[in-house]
């Protein structure tokens, strides 16, 4: 969602709820906003194109209601809202999952060791620990400027860019969380790197909960 868009979101979302419908005209958000007739409808135009709202016009007004990605996004900027408040590292809670099995490929490839190794300091363990978290959780998670493994070429293909966090795996355990801008996983999972295996030091097991938190 587009920052300048917020402010009409909100209002909207005020009037609506979250799962609910309002129904207004242009001219009354006008006078709400302060905006012009015209910058409102281009404002519900451009949030109908980024799926944030499901807008419906008739001759008497505009229905309004939230997506799901809606909500998702509004949550988001709640959570970072919360995160600046209270003055404490932002973290999240993930589930344990199995993985797809690429992570211990992917990992050991040279030229990702040696960014890793260049970034962090230390040899990555083959593999990722895959987390099943919260879609708005991890957009506040990874919101902050992430450190960057360049992609690469080789004979054969070509080797996404890497998106890495500093955190630490429930208080203890210094690690990396990892988004590749080339992936198979839907946006509820977060990949974690470390140099050792996190399973086995940490006892962790296949639906274990665990807390991550930013190490800035």
């Amino acid at each position: 969602m587009k920052e300048e868009n917020f402010g009409l979101a909100l209002l909207l979302a005020k009037k609506a709820g979250l799962h609910g419908k309002t129904f207004m005209s242009t001219s009354e958000l006008a006078q709400l906003t302060g905006f012009s007739q015209q910058s409102i409808s281009r404002k519900l135009r451009e949030l109908e194109e980024e799926k944030i709202i499901i807008r419906n016009v008739s001759n008497s007004g505009i229905e309004v209601s939230f997506s799901e990605q809606g909500r998702k996004e509004l949550e988001s900027f709640y959570l970072e809202l919360r995160e600046l408040f209270s003055k404490k590292k932002f973290s999240l809670k993930g589930k344990v999952v199995d993985g797809l099995g690429e992570g211990s490929y992917y990992t050991q490839i040279p030229q990702y060791k040696k960014q890793f190794s260049d970034l962090f300091g230390f040899e990555i363990f083959p593999g990722t620990l895959n987390l099943i978290v919260d879609p708005a959780e991890r957009n506040v998670f990874t919101s902050t400027e992430p450190l960057k493994v360049e992609g690469f070429k080789s004979k054969e293909r070509t080797f996404g860019g890497i998106n890495c966090w500093k955190c630490i795996l429930n208080k203890k355990e210094k690690c990396v969380a990892i988004i590749p801008h080339r992936t198979n996983h839907p946006d509820n999972v977060l990949e974690i790197i470390a140099p050792v295996s996190l399973r086995k030091k940490l006892l962790l097991k296949t639906g274990s909960i665990v807390e991550v938190q930013r190490d800035e």
